[in-house]
């Protein structure tokens, strides 16, 4: 009998940890954190996410000259799963798919946990945008097993 003492060469892909990772570390929050505990770490995560759109949104900044215009380019210009439109007291958007990256790329399942992840998304685009603090609903979310996701911006 032949004796085999090489190590095993070939590893786990990065990804393939990464989406169990990731479903581990969902997992955790939903059960050891209560819900401002989530709404923080989330909406943290959101604000993390931004900033590759808050450098183009910078840019559209400049090129705005005024708040409908801005929201316009943002529409434009900034990913999004719908499009954004100023209604009355409030910027409005509804999504008939979900719009986060990671579940897109299979990286993490829909759960509602990572809807409070779109609303600090949301919250920092919009804050930098309108330059003030911004409060935003999620009052439909396909996470939440809803059929779309519906957004509500309120300018402070």
């Amino acid at each position: 009998m032949r004796k085999t003492n090489k190590k095993e060469t070939t590893r786990e892909s990065g990804e393939d940890v990464a989406k169990r990772w990731i479903a581990a570390v969902m997992k955790g929050l939903q059960k050891f954190t209560d819900k401002d505990q989530q709404i923080k770490i989330l909406e943290l995560c959101g604000h993390n996410c931004a900033q590759y759109d808050l450098k183009i949104l910078k840019k559209l900044k400049k090129n705005a000259e005024n708040h409908l215009e801005l929201l316009d380019l943002m529409n434009k210009h900034i990913p999004w799963c719908g499009r954004w439109t100023w209604e009355k007291d409030y910027i409005h958007s509804i999504c008939k798919s979900c719009g986060c990256p990671l579940v897109h790329g299979h990286y993490a399942p829909l759960n509602p946990t990572f809807c409070l992840c779109s609303r600090g998304y949301i919250k920092t685009i919009f804050s930098e945008a309108f330059g003030r603090e911004v409060n935003v609903t999620v009052s439909k979310a396909i996470g939440r097993g809803d059929t779309y996701c519906e957004f509500f911006v309120y300018l402070k």
